[in-house]
């Protein structure tokens, strides 16, 4: 039990932002400015050491009074008549004062309520008023109005009055919504040729006015914050009269400015309301930020007679943004207005080239260059030259301007980009792009606001440098940018037209070298941090880049530039560190064999013959690097995999075309692979180890296939085949032999057994891809699949046998299996069982006698029963309809098979011998899997349903059939999971596992069986009241089934389904019997959301028999080990309210909606009442969204108004009655988050 009182006394004695005197908000350097209080001294830390003894002794008192016993049993007559002293010297005291009930969780839920019946009863009036059919006259509505507004703003006056606060600030902001809608209808008696907006804007201003004079006499808080915010906007509507967009920016910006002047009205009031006012504040800050927005957004569009006008005005508005900002920081958001200021200023400066109107002497170009240098003059002189107020942060400005000097010059980045873009492309189209895009003198333009981009920032840098050395960071990330923009000019300066190729060439190959040797040579450029060297780095790379590039737009140019590019990436590899030159070396070769293949090309060599031998010429020189110690492990792994993209291409090309070239690189690799196999080399790890062995085989494969292709004029497949398969059944059983050799060579054991496996795998992969080529290949066909699947099985028995491989046996049976289905395919037969049974049986029954003589059999057993009933199920389920008669002959055999496993299970069961004790274990899987099968009966009866198998029930409807189908398959279901779940069906020795497994997954065994009769009985849903009512009975008894599955979880574990999984079926359920629509939505909604509140209610009824079970709730165990009315309650009422509520959308009926009041009004009256917070914030929550819903789809169509006029009136004046009532009984509170924090 915890005591309020005491929290509060404890938070007010430690609180050192208020004052301990006047306890107002308005502590600064301890000294009290509503007040006068000085707590500086010796006196104040007394007074604090005072308040932290008291705190701690109320800390100690609530310490000692929880510990307090509590006798439930009535007292006895002697105690009754003779008390002791103790208890009599607390209760004298107690009669001496009236006994008041805490009525703190009371009054701050009825404080709610209040804002509740408020906005109900005005909602009612608004409908009364604009949706009343018989109240058409304007001036009689404004009376009606303006009666309302007297009304509420008496209302208010009254409650404040009577310090009933909270209801006041609540019919206060209501009477202030009204006075908006007076002012608006006096608007619309606006004179013709008089702007509505300035009529508003007095009426306004003078409604603000006299309101802002009354808050402060009535201390109602809604009324200053409501009044400020109107009185903020007052130039923007005066704008808004003069019709033209300059009007409308200056408008605005009056908004901005008068917001500002506000702040310090608001900071002359706090006093009066006894703290700062921080909404008012934040709120007309707010404003001003919104109001700066709209004019950045509208400046764009304002009016000029020219060019010079325009952007002088843009200018114009920036500079007074800036000067606005500057001000504003000596209020809130000082970093932003910070930012602002620094940003605006720097703009104002970036807009003054645009006034020069370049374009009406066709120099539009010349913008690349004076937008970025006037970018770079606004940066120095208002980010590092002029001096700044003391209240702007500085950093904050200096990152404005430096971001907005960086917009100034962005275009002529974005431009030289494209240059560059267009240079590339054309380069590749064999175009010159860039003369299309822009002239010399363009591209000059750009070279040089970049170069004045650069000079600016580098300025800049050297400034904020030299004014504060702790600046360093900050000013070398703007120096890399300078360094950045430089590298980027030379680069554009390459791209430049009229250049002849091998200029630019060189160019670009010498600002590389050049740039390299520098950053080689020069001691500072070495020394220089990572940051100001890698401009330069990226470069230089690009400059390579580039030239290679523009060498390839003539063939006679790319050999001699080929050469020059691989000795500048010599040049570029000493840049780096030395870790990662080895992606230089990797480039390098690369290019080197593109040279050559290109050289070869010259010389007119095909296709498949060029890219052989540079596949060749690359692996010759990897062979030589594998030889050569000296080369670096990381240069040489760079050249294997380079090697590798050719080898890889010309294996794919021999899918579609195979040649004696292909087999000339294809050996070459496999010398390659057999060298790296034995090699000793350093660096030679076990992965490249694996990857050679893994490639010898494949390779060989490869060599006979374009061989047999370039020797042979037809098909080869027949022949080279069963040759490949020959050679993977030699080498499975020799790997052993390999791995001995590996040793005796020196290999390693790890490396020789890893070589040895990834032999083995290549050799059964190439396997596999042989049979797959055997089946694809008309050529080859089923006898030539029937081959070489007999010599695969031939080979792994060999590997059994001589090697002593275990897989072997189980290879050679996978392969025999595919040899009797290429026989069954040769006799043409269709039917999938005969493939499926007799494989699958034979497993199960080896499993079996496995089990029976004490081997582990157990998983060969269960996989043979799930491959003999899964394909089938799936076959079941895709397969096309049917005809009369014999079309569901595969579901009834599969339900049959669920019966027949289930007995099956049973008679595994019996026996107290020791094989039977073996066999027991069986069980278990034996039971799963009839589970599976059971879902046979679900499957046809959707398929019943949708028609794919035709039957004819006669007079019997077919939902029935799909029912009893449905049940057909979930009985064994259900019989086989409690099987499973009983305590004989578990062996002694698998106790302590399942123990701790079972009851992970024990509720999810009669899953299937609770979804196989919804799911077959789902798709017969017709247009038939019998059906209909059937599915609703349906969903009724898996609702009456998820609330006994949650009583009996409140008393304890069950091993029934979960609760969401039952309501997640009814819910389904409840949707196929809606879908005919001939039931309206509360009959499954109501429904729904009763039953699962039904559930919450059960578990926070019996609460107190699981207060043991300390684990925390989850999904599945809801709702045990939950507690609070959210995770409880909430679920069912957010079902009972959403469905109606959407309903309302679709289908706007008057009953309807006054249904969702009528519960949300008793959800809100259970809910403060039995202090549980769902029922209650729900209602709350229900009220405005359903008023919003019935308002958007227009009273009127489907809903009345005067019955919904007067539903809200009755429900908003009940909930207002009991608010003002019960804080008329318990004074006030703080906020509304103490107000509902004692709802559960």
């Amino acid at each position: 039990m915890t005591s309020q009182w005491s929290d509060l006394a404890v938070a007010r004695l430690l609180d050192d932002a208020s004052c301990p005197s006047c306890g107002v908000d308005a502590l600064q350097n301890r000294r009290c400015r509503d007040c006068g209080v000085d707590l500086n001294g010796k006196i104040g830390l007394e007074l604090w050491t005072a308040s932290r003894e008291a705190a701690t002794a109320l800390l100690a008192r609530q310490s000692v009074l929880e510990r307090v016993p509590r006798v439930l049993a009535e007292p006895s007559a002697a105690s009754a008549t003779e008390p002791s002293p103790a208890s009599a010297a607390l209760v004298a005291p107690a009669a001496a004062s009236p006994a008041v009930a805490d009525p703190r969780s009371s009054v701050t839920v009825q404080s709610v309520l209040a804002v509740a019946g408020a906005g109900l009863f005005a909602i009612s009036a608004i409908v009364f008023t604009f949706f009343n059919p018989d109240l058409s006259d304007r001036v009689l509505r404004s009376v009606i109005v303006g009666v309302i507004t007297l009304l509420f703003l008496g209302g208010a006056w009254l409650l404040a009055r009577r310090r009933l606060q909270f209801s006041a600030e609540a019919v206060g902001a209501l009477g202030m919504l009204f006075v908006a809608l007076d002012v608006y209808a006096l608007s619309e008696l606006t004179p013709s040729g008089f702007s509505p907006w300035v009529v508003t804007a007095v009426g306004t201003l003078a409604s603000g006015s006299v309101m802002v004079a009354l808050s402060r006499v009535a201390r109602i808080r809604t009324w200053l914050w409501i009044s400020l915010l109107g009185l903020s906007v007052v130039p923007s509507m005066l704008g808004y009269a003069g019709g033209t967009v300059l009007s409308a920016v200056i408008g605005h910006l009056g908004t901005a400015f008068v917001a500002f002047a506000l702040v310090a009205l608001v900071r002359a009031t706090a006093r009066r309301f006894d703290g700062g006012l921080r909404a008012e504040q934040v709120t007309l800050t707010v404003v001003q930020v919104v109001a700066v927005a709209i004019v950045l957004a509208q400046a764009r569009l304002i009016e000029a007679g020219s060019t010079t006008g325009y952007w002088l005005g843009i200018c114009a508005v920036l500079a007074a943004i800036a000067v606005l900002a500057g001000l504003a920081t000596r209020n809130l958001a000082r970093g932003l207005w910070s930012f602002v200021a620094g940003a605006a200023g720097v703009a104002a400066f970036t807009g003054l080239p645009f006034a020069l109107d370049l374009g009406a002497y066709g120099a539009d170009h010349w913008y690349f260059a004076f937008s970025a240098v006037a970018g770079a003059a606004g940066l120095i002189v208002l980010g590092a030259l002029a001096p700044t107020p003391a209240t702007i942060e500085r950093r904050r400005y200096t990152g404005g301007a430096f971001g907005m000097a960086v917009v100034s010059v962005l275009a002529t980045v974005l431009v030289a980009l494209m240059i560059g873009a267009a240079k590339v492309l054309g380069s590749v189209s064999g175009s010159d792009l860039v003369s299309s895009v822009i002239d010399t003198g363009g591209v000059l333009a750009v070279v040089l606001g970049l170069a004045a981009g650069a000079f600016g920032f580098g300025a800049f840098a050297a400034i904020t440098l030299h004014r504060d050395i702790a600046q360093a960071h900050r000013a070398n990330g703007v120096a890399a940018l300078a360094i950045w923009l430089a590298s980027l000019a030379g680069l554009v300066l390459v791209c430049t037209p009229g250049l002849l190729p091998w200029a630019q060439i060189g160019i670009a190959l010498g600002l590389a070298v050049s740039t390299s040797a520098a950053l080689i040579l020069v001691p500072s450029l070495r020394a220089a941090s990572l940051r100001l060297r890698l401009p330069l780095i990226v470069a230089a790379h690009l400059a390579v880049l580039l030239a290679g590039i523009i060498s390839w737009t003539d063939d006679r140019l790319a050999a001699w530039a080929g050469i020059a590019v691989v000795t500048a990436i010599i040049a570029l590899a000493r840049t780096v560190p030395a870790g990662t030159r080895f992606l230089h070396v990797a480039v390098g070769y690369a290019y080197a064999l593109v040279v050559v293949a290109t050289a070869l090309g010259q010389l007119g060599m095909g296709a498949i013959a060029l890219m052989c031998l540079t596949t060749s010429i690359g692996l010759i020189g990897a062979i030589v690097a594998t030889a050569l110690p000296q080369v670096k492990p990381a240069a040489w792994y760079s050249i294997l995999v380079v090697t590798s993209v050719p080898f890889v291409i010309g294996v794919i090309q021999v899918v579609f075309e195979r040649s004696g070239w292909t087999a000339l690189s294809t050996g070459i690799m496999f010398l390659l692979a057999m060298t790296l196999l034995v090699s000793r080399r350093l660096g030679l790890g076990i992965l490249l180890r694996a990857i050679a062995a893994g490639l010898l085989i494949p390779s060989l494969a490869v060599v006979v296939v374009c061989l047999g292709a370039e020797v042979l004029r037809g098909s080869a497949s027949p022949l080279t085949l069963p040759v490949i398969a020959a050679i993977v059944a030699l080498a499975l059983p020799s790997t052993g032999v390999i791995r001995s050799a590996l040793l005796r060579r020196g290999v390693g054991e790890r490396g020789a057994t890893v070589a040895r496996i990834a032999i083995e795998a290549s050799a059964m992969l190439t396997g596999a891809i042989a049979v797959g080529l055997a089946l694809i290949r008309v050529a080859a066909g089923l006898p030539t699949t029937f081959l070489v699947l007999i010599i695969l099985a031939l080979g792994a028995a060999a590997t059994s046998f001589w090697a002593k491989r275990r897989y072997g046996w189980w290879t050679a049976a996978a392969c025999l299996t595919g040899a009797l289905w290429c026989v069954w395919a040769l006799a043409g037969i269709s039917l999938l069982e005969p493939y499926l049974l007799p494989p699958s049986l034979a497993a199960a029954t080896i499993g079996l006698l496995l089990t029976a003589r004490g081997a582990q059999g157990v998983p060969l057993y269960t996989c043979g029963l799930l491959v003999a009933i899964v394909p089938t199920l799936v076959v079941l389920a895709v397969s096309e309809a049917g005809e009369i008669g014999g079309a569901a002959w595969r579901g009834y055999g599969l339900v049959a098979a669920a019966w027949a496993l289930l007995g099956l299970g049973l008679l595994l069961h019996r026996g107290t011998s020791p094989r039977a004790d073996r066999l027991r274990t069986l069980c278990k899987p034996t039971y799963g899997v009839a589970i599976v099968a059971g879902a046979a009966g679900a499957i046809q009866g959707v398929r019943f349903g949708v028609g794919a198998d035709i039957v004819a029930t006669g007079a019997i409807p077919l939902v029935v059939l799909c029912l009893g189908i449905g049940l057909a398959g979930a009985v064994p279901a259900a019989v086989a999971a409690g099987a499973i779940l009983s305590h004989a069906a578990v062996p002694h020795a698998a106790r302590s596992r399942w123990s701790s497994f079972g009851r992970l997954c024990a509720r999810w065994l009669y899953a299937p069986a609770t979804l196989y009769v919804g799911l077959a009985t789902w798709t017969a849903i017709e247009r038939d009241w019998f059906t209909i009512w059937l599915m609703w009975s349906l969903m009724v008894t898996y609702l009456a089934a998820m609330v006994l599955i949650a009583v009996r979880m409140r008393n304890g574990r069950t091993s029934l389904p979960p609760v969401w999984l039952l309501f997640t079926l009814a819910f389904v359920t409840a949707i196929v019997a809606w879908s005919p629509r001939d039931l309206r939505v509360e009959w499954f909604s109501l429904p729904l959301g009763l039953f699962l509140l039904l559930a919450g209610v059960a578990a926070i009824r019996g609460r107190q028999s699981d207060t043991a079970d300390i684990k925390r709730g989850t999904l599945g165990s809801w709702p045990a080990r939950w507690h609070g009315s959210w995770p409880l309650l909430a679920p069912g009422l957010g079902v009972m309210f959403l469905a109606s509520i959407l309903a309302t959308f679709t289908d706007p009926q008057t009953w309807r909606a006054i249904l969702v009041i009528a519960i949300a009004l008793v959800a809100i009256l259970v809910g403060s009442s039995l202090k549980l917070a769902a029922p209650f914030l729900l209602g709350i929550f229900v009220l405005p969204i359903e008023n919003i819903f019935v308002f958007v789809v227009q009273i009127g169509r489907g809903i009345e108004s005067v019955p919904w006029w007067i539903t809200l009136a009755v429900v908003g004046a009940v909930l207002l009655i009991i608010a003002v009532t019960y804080e008329r009984r318990a004074g006030h509170d703080n906020s509304i988050a103490a107000r509902l924090r004692d709802l559960a």
